[in-house]
C-alpha cells in the first residue's frame, strides 16, 4: 500500500527558502519604508534646521540685548546727560557701529526730553526732543564726524516720545518693581515691543527698551530700535533640502522672515513684504502651515503632517521667546517628497531583490503545482458542476497526500448537505410566499381617510405583520359584512413576534387569523385582546410574546379606538394643533 504523505510536510520543505527570503524581504522594506523611519528623519532634519534659524535669531537679538543692559548700568551708574548730546554720542556711536541690525538708539525721561542717535547714510543724526520747553517742535543734528561742528535743523513734529509703545512698555515694567531697578534685574526689565513700523525711518522693526531711575531721581528708558530685514535676508536665502523652506512669525502671525521663494529674492519686495499676514502675502504654503502647525498652543510642536495645495508636507514649529509675554515663531515646511528622495535607490533595490524572490517563488510553486494540480483540478471540476446545480453526478478522486484525501471527503459531504438546504430553501421560499399571501392585497376606501401599509421581512420569513379588515355594513338593519373595497369601518393590527424565522411567521399568521375570525363574530378590540392572550399562553413557549397593537376606524364617526399589548410607544400627530403626543401600552405583550 502507498505510503500517504501530510500536504503540510510536503509543502514545508518546497516554500520553506520563499518563505524564510519573502520575509527578509518584507522586514528589509518595513525597516526601509516604516513611517517611524521617516518620522525620525523628518524630526531630526527639521530640529537642525530649526536650532539653526534659531542661533541666527539669537545672534542677531543678543548683541543688541548685552548692549541694552550695557546702556542701563550706565544709566544707574549716572553716566547719561540727557543733555550732554555729544558726550552721549561718544558713548553710543561705536556701540551701534559694531551692530548693523541697530538702527537706532532713544533716552527719553518722564519730562518729554529725549536724546535719539539715528544711523544714516555716511552720517550720524540726533533728533533732540525738549517737549515742554519746544513743544511741537524738535531739533535735528547731523554728525559728519567726531570734531566737526552739527548741521541744525528745526522741524515741525508732533512727536512725545512718553507715548511711544517702548516707553511706556518699559516704564510700566518698571513700576512692578516698584520703580526701583538693580543691574541684575535688567533681563527682567527689558520689554519688546511688537513689530511696528519705526515713526522716523519707516523700516520694519521692533524695538527693546529698559526703564531706570536717574541719579537725579527722573525716570528714563533706554531703546534700542531693532530692524528685522536681516532676518529675512538670512530665511529668504535658506533651503532644506531640495524644496523645503522657513518662515518666522510673531506671536500674532505676522511674517518677519519670509520663506525662499524667488518672489522675495529682490531686497525691495523683501522690505514691502515684512509685518503681513501669510495670507496678505499670497503665500499658501506658510499660511497652511500656520493653521496646521500652531493650534495647540504649546512653545514645541513635534513634526507634523498637511496638505497645502494638494502637496503633502512635514512641518514643525518652535517659540523662540523674547520675554514672558512676547515670543517669534520658527516654521520650518519640508514637502514629503523630498524626504523620500534619498531612499530612491533603496527601494530600486528592494524592487529588484523582491523580483527575484518572486521569480524563485513562481519556480517552486510550478514544481510542486505538478504534483498536487491534478486532484485538486478534478475538484475544482466538480466544484464547478455544483454551482450550475448538478449535485447528482460523483465522480471518485484519489490522492495520497491526507489533506487532499480528507477534502475530497469533505467536498463529499458538503454535496449532501447541500441537497438538504436546497430543499430547506425551496421550503421557506414557500413559506415567504404564504406569509406574504396573508397581507392585504389591497387598503379599503375610507371617506376622508388615506391608509398605507408596508412589510419586509428581514429574513425569508419573519415574526412582523399586519392587517386592514374593512368593515361595510348594508340594509336598515346595519348588516356588517367584511370589504376589501369600500369600507364604514376599518380594524388594523400591527403585530411583532419575538425572534425571526418560520416560527414567529407562524406564530403571526396564528394572530392574524384570530384577528379575522373574532371581527366576523362582531367582538371589540379589548375582548379580541382578552381571547387573544390566553389562546397564545396556552399555545406559546415560555419566554415567548408578542407585541400588538389593534385599532378600529370608524368613518362615520370619525374617531380612531385602539388597545397596545406592549407595542409602544406610538406616535399621535394632531394636525390642528401640529404637535405629536406619546401613547404607551395598555398591558404587557400578549403572551
Amino acid at each position: 500500500m502507498a505510503r500517504i504523505t501530510p500536504i503540510r510536510r510536503s509543502l514545508l520543505g518546497g516554500f520553506l527558502l520563499v518563505v524564510i527570503l519573502l520575509g527578509g524581504t518584507i522586514l528589509v522594506i518595513t525597516v526601509v519604508g516604516s513611517r517611524h523611519a521617516i518620522h525620525t528623519f523628518s524630526q531630526s532634519l527639521m530640529t537642525q534646521t530649526i536650532d539653526h534659524v534659531e542661533g541666527e535669531i539669537s545672534r542677531f537679538i543678543s548683541p543688541a540685548i548685552r548692549e541694552l543692559q550695557l546702556a542701563h548700568s550706565w544709566g544707574l551708574g549716572g553716566m547719561l546727560d540727557i543733555t550732554a548730546t555729544e558726550e552721549l554720542n561718544r558713548l553710543f556711536m561705536p556701540l551701534i557701529r559694531q551692530h548693523p541690525q541697530v538702527s537706532s538708539l532713544m533716552l527719553a525721561d518722564e519730562t518729554g526730553r529725549e536724546y535719539m542717535l539715528l544711523r544714516g547714510d555716511g552720517a550720524w543724526r540726533n533728533r533732540i526732543t525738549r517737549r515742554g520747553e519746544w513743544e511741537g517742535r524738535t531739533l535735528w543734528l547731523e554728525w559728519a564726524g567726531f570734531g566737526e561742528p552739527p548741521r541744525e535743523q528745526w522741524r515741525t513734529q508732533d512727536y512725545d516720545p512718553r507715548l511711544r509703545p517702548w516707553y511706556r512698555g518699559a516704564m510700566g515694567r518698571l513700576a512692578q518693581r516698584d520703580g526701583a531697578a538693580a543691574v541684575e534685574d535688567a533681563g527682567e526689565l527689558i520689554y519688546w515691543t511688537e513689530p511696528y513700523t519705526f515713526f522716523t525711518t519707516g523700516d520694519p522693526g521692533i524695538t527693546a527698551s529698559i526703564a531706570f531711575r536717574g541719579a537725579d531721581g527722573l525716570r528714563y528708558v533706554i531703546g534700542f530700535d531693532i530692524l528685522l530685514r536681516d532676518i529675512s535676508d538670512f530665511t529668504a536665502r535658506l533651503k532644506i533640502r531640495k524644496h523645503g523652506t522657513v518662515t518666522v512669525l510673531t506671536d500674532d502671525g505676522r511674517v518677519i522672515g519670509l520663506p525662499a521663494l524667488d518672489r522675495f529674492r529682490d531686497p525691495a519686495a523683501r522690505q514691502q513684504a515684512l509685518l503681513k499676514t501669510p495670507a496678505e502675502l499670497g503665500v499658501a504654503l506658510a499660511a497652511d502651515a500656520a493653521r496646521a502647525l500652531t493650534g495647540t498652543g504649546t512653545h514645541a510642536h513635534p513634526p507634523q503632517k498637511f496638505t497645502s495645495d494638494g502637496v503633502a508636507w512635514w512641518g514643525q514649529v518652535r517659540h523662540f521667546p523674547l520675554t514672558a509675554e512676547r515670543y517669534l515663531v520658527i516654521a520650518v515646511m519640508v514637502p514629503s517628497s523630498d524626504m523620500l528622495d534619498g531612499l530612491a535607490q533603496i527601494r530600486v533595490g528592494v524592487v529588484v531583490a523582491t523580483a527575484g524572490v518572486l521569480l524563485l517563488a513562481i519556480l517552486l510553486a510550478f514544481l510542486l503545482a505538478r504534483r498536487y494540480s491534478q486532484p485538486i483540478e478534478a475538484l475544482v471540476r466538480q466544484m464547478e458542476r455544483i454551482t450550475r446545480g448538478d449535485l447528482d453526478s460523483e465522480h471518485p478522486i484519489e490522492s495520497r497526500v491526507t489533506e487532499i484525501k480528507q477534502l475530497t471527503d469533505a467536498h463529499n459531504r458538503m454535496r449532501s448537505s447541500l441537497r438538504s438546504l436546497l430543499k430547506l430553501e425551496r421550503d421557506l421560499q414557500l413559506a415567504r410566499q404564504i406569509q406574504q399571501k396573508t397581507f392585504p392585497d389591497r387598503v379599503p376606501e375610507l371617506r376622508g381617510f388615506s391608509i398605507a401599509a408596508w412589510s419586509e421581512p428581514a429574513e425569508e420569513t419573519g415574526g412582523d405583520t399586519y392587517d386592514i379588515i374593512g368593515i361595510r355594513r348594508r340594509g336598515s338593519k346595519g348588516v356588517t359584512e367584511l370589504s376589501e373595497t369600500r369600507a364604514d369601518q376599518v380594524v388594523m393590527l400591527l403585530a411583532d413576534v419575538a425572534g425571526h424565522g418560520i416560527g414567529p411567521a407562524l406564530t403571526a399568521m396564528e394572530v392574524r387569523a384570530m384577528l379575522r375570525m373574532a371581527v366576523r363574530f362582531g367582538m371589540g378590540i379589548e375582548e379580541i385582546a382578552r381571547h387573544m392572550n390566553e389562546q397564545l399562553c396556552a399555545d406559546l413557549h415560555a419566554g415567548r410574546f408578542i407585541t400588538a397593537w389593534t385599532g378600529v376606524l370608524d368613518v362615520a364617526g370619525r374617531s380612531l379606538t385602539s388597545f397596545s399589548a406592549g407595542q409602544a410607544p406610538l406616535l399621535y400627530y394632531q394636525a390642528a394643533k401640529d404637535r405629536f403626543e406619546t401613547l404607551e401600552a395598555d398591558t404587557p405583550p400578549l403572551g
